[in-house]
């Protein structure tokens, strides 16, 4: 089946409502319902058959409807938004199910120690899980099934929390079935990896029951996507179960700024249509009074279709049934943008230079290797290199220049893949470990440097060369230990390590930090083979921990060492902007270009905030469009723009910015 193209102007309407509510849908009116969704520009609407408090939000023989509400509540949604011509996808919660976790309590998780995972009986906060190994799953799609014969033809079916614990080893139903698949039950790895074919399952079976419906539906299972160097453990081997990827990310608290970059870098890859997910509320979900400034929305809304992808915002309906007209005047103001937009936006690819092959290694968000790739990504951001982060299943064709981050290993396949890409003219930098074998002895590849262990101090300093002149001024501090490596034979050393006078110990140190540096030493910090370049700092996790700016310059001149006639040039624009570059299909296809510019503060405890629109004003952009423009416009208004080509770029002056501009190169 063709993947569906995905509405841009999306809402995701959450309706967990505690059986203690006694006026359920009492004020809920259709047509004021409809009329408020369509003046908010919304073309889709996801709402409630069953919530994670396990009540259903219509009339069910299988489930429990909420004992306050007395009609179709989610029948009444779905025709009043069909008749003003919106989606209305469907919402059912998995994972989490207060009502069976009281009723079947022999259908919840347990831990290993037998305590059962989520909640206490005294927890104010919190849900329970339940157990896709149980009967529970089957009582899930019998749910399922009810829906999509009730509601036929449904628009699509997202099915929210589909995962167990990772250290979940169930109760009865669970271990009778792991013991009859001969699980190693001493084993965490192998009790996790049954715990995923489960989820995968469970995946299949829903997938198939919602096709006997509808073949056209959207199909999504949400709380699993995760980026994986190993495409077996990560989303890329569940795509047969997916019509498109939505990126929850609600980043004013939990997600914050950097994880949709991140996860857009990576999913953009995988061939499916994409949907970012915010949230109107001032912190996260179900934050009743508490409304995200427009800009915010502007922001998140803006960097969606900056990565090719549609627009989906959070809200939360209040138990009687009405939408807050505050709320959707908010988001009506930043979707009518959207909506002006969308000629610019549908069927627009990204355009990336440099591919980030992934640190990290799974299978939930927070993991080794983040750190080293939301440090590319910032990097990468504030550079305006175009980029995408890869798995090894991915395609190294389309990249100029290829990043291997800090601390990634080259098993045989891998390295094989990247020498492929080197033969064919590619570029790589590695840093740190990154290129070792598995057994973190030597390089899998010939990068033109030996490596002989950890670097002997800690933090060290940067000694450039010619080949860096730029760099050749200042002794800049390398504050994470690095690798202690050999130049080979026909290596070109750009920088030394330079050493302190000693490294600081409990007994042995010298003012409040570090000891400073004594002389450069023997050891490469930086060397260059043809289109290699090894550097032994892990510069990326560095970078995300140290926020150094020197270390985001060092990786841009060696990346314009390894790819230059870059893509896009913007000469003066500040490093709180933010840059997209996608092609639209057609004879010669148009550039597409997003200039971004918000700034987000950490104004409270873990609470981000974007408040103000902070214009630029002419700014200086050049593209690489294969062929002269005929025209530089900007969208939505058409305005024209001089230009000229020089040199195979073409450049004009955007007059201003007011947070989100979009430039179109024809």
């Amino acid at each position: 089946m063709a993947a569906p193209r995905l509405r841009l102007r999306q809402v995701h309407l959450d309706f967990h409502t505690a059986g203690a509510i006694p006026d359920v849908g009492r004020d809920f009116d259709p047509e004021a319902f409809a009329r408020t969704v369509k003046a908010a520009h919304v073309d889709s609407m996801t709402v409630f058959a069953k919530c994670h408090h396990g009540y259903s939000y219509h009339p069910t023989a299988v489930g429990r409807m909420h004992p306050s509400l007395h009609f179709d509540l989610l029948g009444a949604q779905i025709a009043a938004l069909h008749r003003v011509d919106i989606r209305a996808p469907i919402y059912i919660s998995v994972g989490w199910d207060e009502l069976m976790a009281d009723e079947h309590p022999e259908w919840r998780q347990v831990d290993r120690d037998g305590r059962f995972v989520g909640k206490g009986p005294f927890d104010v906060m919190g849900w329970r899980m339940m157990d896709l190994a149980s009967p529970y799953a089957d009582y899930v799609l019998e749910q399922t099934k009810e829906v999509l014969r009730r509601y036929a033809p449904v628009d699509g079916i997202f099915f929210d929390i589909v995962r167990q614990d990772a250290h979940g080893y169930g109760g009865s139903w669970r271990l009778r079935r792991m013991r009859e698949d001969r699980v190693d039950l001493a084993d965490p790895r192998a009790v996790a990896d049954w715990g995923q074919r489960i989820e995968r399952e469970f995946m299949a079976r829903a997938y198939e029951l919602v096709r006997e419906y509808t073949a056209e539906g959207t199909v999504y299972f949400n709380s699993r996507l995760r980026p994986d160097r190993d495409p077996r453990a990560g989303s890329r081997a569940e795509l047969p179960s997916y019509t498109h990827i939505e990126i929850e990310s609600l980043p004013s608290v939990q997600w914050g700024y950097n994880h949709y970059p991140l996860f857009a870098g990576y999913f953009q890859t995988l061939g499916l249509p994409l949907m970012g997910m915010t949230g109107i509320f001032h912190k996260s979900w179900a934050d009743f009074g508490g409304l995200k400034p427009e800009a915010a929305l502007q922001y998140e809304c803006a960097r969606m279709l900056a990565t090719g992808a549609a627009c989906s915002v959070g809200d939360q309906l209040h138990p009687r049934g009405v939408l807050d007209p505050a709320a959707y005047a908010r988001l009506g103001a930043v979707y009518a943008r959207v909506e002006a937009l969308e000629p610019w936006a549908i069927g627009a690819e990204p355009v990336p230079e440099i591919g980030v092959l992934l640190a990290e290694t799974g299978p939930r968000a927070q993991v080794t290797g983040r750190e080293s790739d939301e440090g590319a990504m910032r990097m990468l951001l504030e550079l305006r290199r175009p980029f995408q982060f890869l798995d090894k299943a991915a395609d190294f064709a389309p990249y100029k220049a290829l990043i291997a981050p800090d601390d990634l290993p080259f098993d045989e396949e891998l390295a094989a893949k990247v020498q492929a890409y080197l033969d064919r003219g590619g570029a790589l930098l590695l840093t740190h470990r990154a290129g070792l074998t598995p057994a973190g002895d030597r390089f899998a590849l010939d990068v033109g440097v030996e490596y002989t262990g950890p670097a002997p101090h800690s933090p060290d300093y940067l000694v450039a060369g010619d080949g860096l002149p730029a760099f050749a001024d200042y002794r800049q501090v390398l504050y994470d230990r690095g690798s202690r490596v050999r130049a080979a034979a026909g290596t070109t050393v750009l920088a030394r390590v330079g050493e302190p006078y000693f490294t600081r110990t409990f007994d042995r140190y010298m003012s409040h930090q570090h000891t400073p540096f004594d002389r450069a030493g023997d050891s490469p910090a930086i060397a260059q083979r043809d289109r290699i370049i090894y550097c032994h700092s892990p510069l990326f996790a560095a970078y995300r921990r140290h926020a150094a700016p020197r270390y985001r310059e060092i990786v841009g001149a060696l990346l314009d060492r390894l790819a230059p006639g870059r893509l896009i040039a913007t000469p003066g624009l500040p490093t709180t902007a933010e840059v997209g570059v996608l092609r639209q299909p057609g004879e010669g296809g148009r550039l597409v270009v997003h200039l971004i510019h918000f700034v987000p503060q950490r104004r409270g405890e873990g609470v981000e905030i974007v408040e103000d629109v902070l214009p630029l004003h002419d700014v200086r952009v050049g593209v690489r469009l294969g062929r002269p423009a005929v025209a530089v416009t900007l969208a939505p208004g058409g305005e024209t723009l001089p230009h000229e080509t020089a040199g195979g770029v073409t450049w004009a002056t955007v007059p201003r910015v007011a947070g989100h501009q979009v430039v179109v190169f024809s």
